[in-house]
């Protein structure tokens, strides 16, 4: 399938999704802000592009005004892919990678989700049991979702080509590396990308390596590693989070 219909076709389905999890939410304005944020847009922008004062998008968002309809809702998804587009389209390129189902069918994506409200990488960590090995300073950085990783699965199974495709599927993401050795691999993967992830977590890892400390130090990503025992227990913690 040529580049653009794929481009064309994940639009869509971002679209789709985007509007269904607003109009199902119990709370569409705080899940409208959570999708601003993800596209990095400030009030100010969004409103102008829709014509409207930022004080609407701001009483929509803290509930303060009655939930969206049908047609506001439509406009305001457009309005983030249109911006978006305008904007070299990132945050939609990002979603094409993150919803590339070969990775998911060669079992080497193994969960991911995203949150109904963002959380900071502290409290994910917290949750996860880790012990933050380099960049805590940089935990209170918000993230939307996750992403579990088999990495020993990855380096069987892909080339390079789609190998670094995968670390640079995220942003404004927790990235979970499982079947780790050193921790070295991944974040010189992560290193080439333009697309970071906002925290990476190791799972399984013996002694990390030390330019793996030193990547997350340079990139100002911090290093996590969960002390959770077994990947059948990582995936039931991460499931505690709730469904997309």
């Amino acid at each position: 399938m040529p580049v653009m219909s794929v481009q064309s076709s994940v639009r869509e389905r971002l679209a789709r999704r985007i509007a269904g999890e607003i109009a199902l939410s119990d709370y569409p304005g705080q899940t409208m802000r959570v999708w601003r944020e993800r596209f990095r847009l400030p009030q100010i922008v969004l409103a102008e592009y829709l014509g409207i004062s930022p004080s609407v998008i701001s009483d929509y968002e803290s509930g303060r005004r009655k939930s969206p309809g049908t047609s506001t809702i439509r406009r305001f998804v457009m309005a983030l892919l249109s911006l978006d587009e305008q904007n070299g389209g990132q945050v939609v390129s990002a979603f094409v990678r993150l919803m590339d189902v070969s990775l998911v069918d060669l079992n080497i994506v193994l969960a991911m989700s995203d949150f109904s409200a963002s959380m900071t990488s502290r409290e994910f960590c917290d949750k996860l049991k880790c012990t933050v090995k380099s960049g805590e300073e940089y935990l209170d950085k918000e993230i939307y979702g996750y992403t579990l990783v088999d990495v020993e699965r990855a380096v069987r199974e892909l080339d390079s080509e789609a190998f670094l495709k995968l670390f640079g599927a995220t942003t404004e993401r927790c990235l979970i590396f499982t079947n780790v050795n050193t921790g070295r691999a991944p974040m010189i993967a992560i290193k080439s990308q333009e697309f970071k992830p906002t925290l990476v977590v190791l799972h399984g890892v013996g002694k990390i390596d030390r330019l793996a400390l030193e990547l997350s130090e340079q990139m100002r990503i911090p290093l996590a590693v969960s002390k959770i025992s077994s990947i059948d227990t990582l995936l039931r913690e991460l499931r505690a989070f709730g469904p997309d």
